[in-house]
């Protein structure tokens, strides 16, 4: 195989509609049996001949999977394994409620970061932080990430302070959506924002409609059905193509963001 070069693409992967939990915050609340039947499960032989394509266009990809939660997916050790060879590197979103102790047995943490989020809904913090210190012995980086969901705010200070006494720090992500009639991340009060660490400035980074963007050019989300837009602020409103097509191809430019507001940072010059 060639020698591996820095990556030219970032593709976040939504590999399954498919979770262990069921958050209420979730983007999928609701509509987890629906959209389930939607997922497509490919064995890993048969994923890698598809990541090949991208690898033989654009050079190692830089891959964030999601979901769903990742560890649901079939033979997802053995996947992660094998598309770490092809890739530049990857990002694991999970709730770390899978099989760590095989995970970190199998994969090189060279190649493969693991981003964990806590739910409290589902977890306890004392939990977590054992699942976290695990994996950290085993030398797997990434974020912890949190949602600001309206009813953890009165706890957010304590879920903090215990996180940073093992010398890490919590990624507070602003809820997107609708709590009580009230709608946000614009629904926090003055404090509150302060807290979570959004003000004006963060507003109006968001606001990004008309802006050029990376979107569909450099980077890419593929959805658990392997269809391919260009971000998940758009969704199937603007489809780059299938995954699964022999001819899929990124857009040739860079286009207009379509979004009224965006948290992600596709418009930004990344990657190189």
């Amino acid at each position: 195989m060639p020698e591996i070069k820095k990556s030219k693409v970032r593709f976040t992967w939504n590999i399954a509609y498919q979770c262990n939990y069921r958050c209420s915050y979730c983007f999928f609340e609701g509509k987890w049996e629906e959209y389930g039947k939607r997922t497509v499960c490919l064995s890993p032989e048969k994923w890698i001949e598809h990541w090949q394509r991208i690898y033989d266009q654009y050079g190692p990809p830089y891959i964030v999977i999601t979901g769903g939660e990742p560890f649901c997916y079939p033979n997802f050790i053995e996947l992660i394994k094998k598309l770490s060879m092809i890739s530049e590197h990857i990002n694991i979103s999970s709730n770390s409620s899978g099989n760590l102790k095989k995970f970190v047995k199998e994969i090189d943490p060279k190649n493969v970061s693991l981003s964990l989020s806590f739910q409290p809904e589902f977890d306890r913090l004392g939990d977590f932080i054992e699942r976290l210190l695990f994996v950290r012995r085993h030398k797997f980086d990434g974020c912890i990430n949190f949602v600001a969901y309206p009813p953890f705010l009165k706890d957010i200070r304590y879920y903090a302070d215990k996180i940073r006494a093992i010398g890490e720090e919590l990624k507070i992500i602003p809820f997107w959506g609708s709590y009580e009639g009230v709608d946000y991340p614009s629904g926090y009060s003055r404090a509150e924002k302060e807290g979570i660490g959004i003000n004006e400035d963060w507003f109006k980074k968001v606001r990004k409609k008309g802006r050029a963007c990376q979107a569909g050019h450099k980077a890419a989300l593929i959805f658990p059905d392997c269809k391919v837009a260009r971000c998940g602020q758009i969704g199937e409103k603007a489809l780059v193509g299938n995954f699964l097509d022999p001819d899929f191809k990124l857009s040739g430019r860079p286009l207009p963001c379509d979004a009224e507001a965006c948290p992600c940072d596709e418009d930004e010059v990344w990657p190189g």
